[in-house]
């Protein structure tokens, strides 16, 4: 798949690592891992801010269903991957279901 933005541009290499790196630090610092990296390159990066709002925003709704209902927790980590692979390839594509296109 083509790392071209959907309104262009070419997303370079160190964007997709800070984009990767906001979803993987979910497994160490829910929440806060992803915000840190949307405030380190917000002004820098729409992409890398893009994927740490979704992945921000696919932690607070993981943790309200985890707290509800105590199964779904390996699905929530099987998506947490596969976003993190979907951002170091370039791609755009919504990560997370339900989510939609929000930080864009």
């Amino acid at each position: 798949m083509s790392t071209e933005l959907t309104w262009g541009g070419e997303v370079t290499s160190e964007e997709k690592t800070f984009a990767l790196a906001a979803h993987l630090l979910t497994f160490v610092a829910p929440i806060f891992g992803p915000l840190i990296i949307y405030f380190i390159k917000k002004d820098s990066s729409r992409y890398v801010a893009y994927h740490a709002v979704q992945a921000t925003l696919f932690q607070v709704i993981t943790w309200a269903l985890g707290s509800a209902t105590c199964g779904v927790g390996f699905l929530l980590v099987v998506l947490s991957i596969l976003a993190a692979m979907k951002a170091n390839k370039g791609e755009w594509e919504n990560p997370y279901p339900l989510i939609g296109g929000v930080g864009r």
